[in-house]
């Protein structure tokens, strides 16, 4: 019994050993990948994640604001990385010389003099240092019953017995509840949402497209506590219901709030940063591939600011790498690059449409349209964590136009080895290289997925996985050689 209880212990440890080796060998020629061409591999060699890190904690930290389209953070970004293409001798292809194309756009700013916040009962709050708005609506004159609501903690939801649609809606949120408190308030469907301060330090304007109209039906701002307990207490109210508790609370009145709002409309512009590296094939560099990304994000919003380190400093840093790396290496691409960097992405894809509508270059010289947006961060949703997407990345939109771009792309992946995955094409239309493939262009467009703080404070550099926006940034360098070795890629006939 014992001679048959050592052979089966062999027999087993035998098949063990074979079976650990045998996924070994598996694992790792998974893992493996295609050397990197010689003629590629200087410029590759310079993308790294220690240089991502250094860039990115510049774009997404505090000396940016966030990147706010028409703040001044945005502005003093746009110079930066226009700095950085000039450093890097790529060639200006802006307005009058400059790397700047600059969008027309227009200011809408609360005129404080001829604004008021008045109720029956004689109630009259000033307006001027206490309230700011940062979305206007059409109504120059908005009326309705007011709630109060305080939030509080990380799970705060929105009582189900609380109707907020055309209602003015003042409320507070602690360090935890205000990344979702209002979100919340908005998906209740008020006439106005305000948002209680200890002190109202920004002016009030919105940036809109030029000539365009605001498309809100609610006003959103901040008011300063001063004048909420004003508000509060003139309407026959208690000031202690707008401190926070441990749970969502909510209070109304009977009483109608009128907010009369005033605007004024001055012109503003902001910029796409454009930059060009010319060709080495001299019949073909008339020839150009883009390659771009959005600026800008949230920037401030009340007292909050929005770094956007994923969104969009990671996909921007990704283009500023590659840059860098075409620049340095001895044998350039035989068509030229166009890098862009666009503004105005969170307004509705403004600046890659104001492109594709005023060309700087002629549209059907342009092989492919390279987008990166969002690769700082592995993807965090239900059912998968973010230790289970280390090495997984979205390619968007490549199947859509000439399967030879997709070809391209595989190609390049051979020697990054991405794990590409395709099921986030319901995001096609959501960034700018949408707005190249409306003109007929074949595009391709990297995502790494969403995660918990998507369009939120807490999207900062500290939480980046520099490494993949360095892959990202590998991949799209040598996808551009082979790109542009293929020359123009056509879509499909419809």
């Amino acid at each position: 019994m014992r001679h048959l209880c050592n052979f089966a212990n062999r027999l087993f440890f035998r098949n063990f050993v074979f079976l650990f080796f045998a996924s070994a060998a598996l694992w790792a020629n998974a893992q493996s990948t295609a050397p990197i061409p010689d003629l590629y591999k200087t410029g590759f060699d310079t993308i790294s994640a220690e240089q991502a890190k250094q860039w990115l904690s510049i774009l997404a930290g505090p000396k940016f604001g966030g990147r706010g389209t028409g703040q001044k953070g945005y502005t003093l970004a746009a110079h930066w990385v226009a700095g950085k293409l000039a450093e890097f001798g790529l060639e200006p292809m802006g307005d009058g010389g400059t790397y700047f194309q600059m969008l027309p756009m227009t200011r809408l700013s609360l005129d404080e003099e001829q604004s008021s916040i008045t109720a029956t009962g004689n109630l009259k709050v000033e307006v001027k240092g206490n309230l700011s708005i940062d979305q206007f609506s059409d109504q120059n004159e908005i009326a309705g019953k007011v709630v109060f609501l305080t939030f509080a903690g990380k799970d705060a939801q929105l009582p189900s017995t609380v109707e907020l649609r055309d209602k003015i809606v003042i409320y507070s949120a602690d360090a935890e509840a205000i990344r979702t408190a209002p979100r919340l308030v908005a998906g209740g469907g008020p006439v106005a949402a305000l948002r209680i301060v200890e002190q109202v330090t920004a002016g009030s304007s919105q940036l809109l497209r030029d000539d365009a109209k605001t498309k809100s039906t609610s006003v959103s701002g901040v008011i300063s506590r001063i004048a909420a307990n004003q508000i509060v207490e003139g309407l026959g109210g208690k000031t202690a219901w707008l401190d926070e508790k441990q749970a969502t609370q909510s209070h109304s009145t009977e009483r109608t709030l009128k907010l009369r709002l005033r605007t004024r409309r001055i012109s503003a512009a902001a910029p796409n940063v454009i930059g060009w590296l010319e060709g080495s094939d001299p019949e073909l560099k008339n020839e150009y591939i883009v390659i771009g990304s959005h600026l800008d994000h949230l920037g401030f919003r009340g007292e909050a600011m929005y770094p956007g380190a994923d969104d969009n400093g990671s996909g921007s840093t990704a283009v500023l790498n590659i840059a860098r790396a075409l620049s340095e290496n001895p044998t350039r691409p035989k068509r030229s690059v166009l890098f862009m960097w666009f503004a105005a992405e969170e307004m509705g894809l403004v600046g890659s449409k104001f492109y594709c509508d005023n060309p700087l270059l002629p549209l059907d010289k342009m092989v492919c349209m390279f987008n990166i947006d969002m690769v700082g961060r592995n993807e965090e949703k239900a059912g998968e964590t973010a230790e289970q997407n280390v090495n997984t990345i979205h390619l968007i939109g490549s199947k859509q136009g000439d399967p030879a771009l997709h070809d391209v792309i595989m190609k390049a992946n051979e020697v990054v080895n991405f794990e590409f995955e395709y099921d986030e094409e319901g995001v096609f239309g959501r960034s700018d290289q949408a707005n190249f493939y409306a003109k007929g262009t074949s595009v391709a467009f990297l995502f790494g997925g969403f995660h918990p703080d998507y369009h939120q404070p807490s999207d900062k550099p500290e939480k980046i996985n520099f490494e993949k926006i360095a892959r990202a940034a590998r991949l799209y360098y040598l996808s551009i050689y082979y790109a542009a070795d293929h020359g123009p890629f056509k879509l499909p006939s419809k």
